[in-house]
C-alpha cells in the first residue's frame, strides 16, 4: 500500500508539529505501507516552526515532496484574502494540491492522508478523494475552529470557518482526533461515529535511553520543554467582540511562564533555605517578555533559558530533571479542554512527576489514573508555589514507562495503520480502542 502524506511541518522543520508524522513514517513500513510525504519547501519560514531539527530527519528513509508556494496567486484566492475568509496556507495548499494530482495520476496512491494545520490541507485529500476517487483520512492535531486560540475578525468570519471544518470532517472517509474530548465534538458537528477515531501523540521508546536514578543532591531541578507565549497578555479569560471572536474561550496566559514564575517567587520567599534549593530551566522558544518577568521577580539566578534545542537534547534535558512542568491555557469552568499538551506524553515517559498546569481534560485524567505527579489549576500561583514545595521536599517518583506503552509511537502507528487499511477496504467503520482506555492494562498487541 502506498500513502500519500500531506504534512505542511515535517524535517528538517522542528517542533512538536513536526513529530507526529515523522514517526508515523519511522514506523509505517513495519505494517507493509510505503509513505509518499508532501510538505512545505524547507526554506520557507513560519512563525510555527521557526527552527529546523536534523536529529528528526534520521528516523525515516521517507520519499519526500516539497512544494513551494506559488508567487503569484490564484484570483480566486486573492478575493477570499481580500475578503478575510482564508484559512490559512491558502495558496500552499494550491499548489501541493496542484502536485498531489498529478503524482496520483502518475503514480499508485492508495490513500491520502492530510494532517491539519494548517487547515487549508484539507482541501488536497477532497481533491484526490472527489476527482480520482482516492480515499481520504483527515488528521486533526488540533480542533480546528474549537481551538480557542483560533480569532477571527467577525462572526461571519467564524462561521464560516465551522461550515469549512464541518465540510471537511463529514467528507472524509475517516477522522482521527487528537483526543478523546476532540473526538466528541467531531462528532456532535457530524462526523460519523463510526468513522471517528482517537490516536493521540505520544513518544518513541527508542528516543529514550535507561532513565538515570532521580539526583538526591544539588538543587531541584523543575524542567520545561516547549513554546512559552508572551506574558505580556491579560488576565482573565477571552471575550468576543464585534471585531474580535472566538468559538471557545481561554485564558492565554496560562499558556505563558507567567504562573510558574510567580509560583517560583512565592515558594521561594516562604520556604528559607529550602526555597533556594531550586533550579529552573526552561528549553525552547520562550518569548522575550519573559526575560522583564524574571528580573522583576529577582529569580536571575534561579531560571536559566536555554533556548531551542533539537528533539534529542529536549529528551536529555528530561531525563536530567526532578520534576518537569506541563502547561495549558485554562478554560471556563464547566468545560473540557479538547487538546492535549504533546510535551506531557514525553513528560511522563521521562518518569518523572510532572507539575501539571491544566484545566479539566484527557490531560488531566492521564496524569490522575496514573497517579503521575501533582495536577494545579492553569492560573494559580499559590497553588504552584504549593505544589513546588511539595515536590521538592518530598521528591515523588514518576510513572514506569512500562505503564505508557500504549502511548508508544509504534503501538500509536498501528492504530493509524489498521485506519489506512480500513480506508482503502472501503470499509464503512473501523473499531479502534483509544490508549487511554489501555493505559494500565496489559501491553496492547503489536508493541514491543
Amino acid at each position: 500500500m502506498r500513502a500519500l502524506i500531506v504534512a505542511y511541518y515535517f524535517p528538517p522543520k522542528g517542533g512538536a508539529g513536526t513529530q507526529r508524522f515523522a514517526k508515523f513514517c519511522k514506523y509505517l513500513p513495519e505494517h507493509g505501507i510505503e509513505c509518499v510525504v508532501m510538505t512545505v519547501a524547507a526554506d520557507s519560514k513560519s512563525p510555527y516552526a521557526p527552527n529546523d531539527d536534523a536529529t528528526l530527519l534520521r528516523d525515516s528513509s521517507t520519499t519526500v515532496l516539497r512544494v513551494s508556494p506559488p508567487t503569484q496567486s490564484p484570483f480566486g484566492l486573492r478575493v477570499r484574502r481580500a475578503l478575510r475568509l482564508h484559512t490559512d496556507e491558502d495558496e500552499w495548499a494550491w499548489a501541493a494540491a496542484e502536485q498531489a494530482v498529478r503524482l496520483a495520476k502518475a503514480q499508485q496512491i492508495d490513500v491520502v492522508v492530510t494532517t491539519l494545520s494548517p487547515y487549508a490541507n484539507y482541501r488536497i485529500g477532497e481533491r484526490l478523494q472527489q476527482e480520482l476517487g482516492i480515499p481520504w483520512v483527515v488528521d486533526l492535531r488540533d480542533p480546528w475552529a474549537l481551538d480557542g486560540w483560533r480569532v477571527y475578525a467577525t462572526s461571519l468570519h467564524a462561521r464560516a470557518d465551522l461550515a469549512t471544518m464541518r465540510r471537511a470532517i463529514r467528507g472524509a472517509d475517516f477522522v482521527i482526533a487528537n483526543v478523546p474530548a476532540a473526538k466528541q465534538e467531531f462528532v456532535r458537528m457530524g462526523a460519523n461515529p463510526a468513522r471517528t477515531v482517537v490516536i493521540p501523540n505520544g513518544f518513541d521508546e527508542e528516543d529514550f535511553a535507561p532513565t538515570p536514578a532521580a539526583r538526591q543532591d544539588g538543587p531541584f531541578r523543575l524542567v520545561h520543554v516547549g513554546t512559552l507565549h508572551g506574558v505580556d497578555v491579560g488576565e482573565g479569560m477571552t471575550k468576543n467582540r464585534l471585531r474580535r471572536v472566538r468559538h471557545r474561550q481561554i485564558a492565554p496566559l496560562g499558556r505563558t511562564g507567567n504562573y510558574l514564575l510567580r509560583g517560583v517567587a512565592a515558594w521561594r520567599q516562604s520556604a528559607g533555605a529550602n526555597g533556594q534549593q531550586l533550579a529552573v530551566h526552561l528549553y525552547g522558544q520562550v518569548d522575550d517578555s519573559h526575560r522583564a518577568l524574571i528580573a522583576q521577580l529577582g529569580l536571575a539566578d534561579v531560571v536559566t533559558l536555554h533556548g531551542y534545542v533539537d528533539h534529542r537534547a529536549s529528551i536529555a534535558a528530561l531525563l536530567a530533571a526532578d520534576a518537569v512542568f506541563v502547561p495549558l491555557h485554562d478554560i471556563p469552568v464547566g468545560e473540557r479542554a479538547l487538546v492535549v499538551p504533546g510535551k506531557l506524553y514525553e513528560a511522563l515517559a521521562s518518569e518523572r512527576p510532572v507539575l501539571a498546569a491544566l484545566p479539566p481534560g484527557d490531560g488531566v485524567d492521564l496524569i490522575t489514573k496514573l497517579d503521575a505527579g501533582i495536577v494545579v489549576p492553569p492560573t494559580d500561583a499559590e497553588a504552584l508555589a504549593r505544589a513546588i514545595g511539595r515536590l521538592q521536599t518530598q521528591r515523588p517518583k514518576g510513572v514506569a514507562r512500562l505503564r505508557l506503552l500504549p502511548f508508544t509511537r509504534r503501538h500509536l502507528t498501528t492504530l493509524l495503520a489498521r485506519v489506512l487499511q480500513a480506508a482503502v477496504a472501503r470499509e464503512k467503520a473501523v473499531e479502534i480502542v483509544d490508549p487511554w482506555q489501555q493505559v494500565g492494562i496489559s501491553p496492547p498487541g503489536g508493541t514491543r
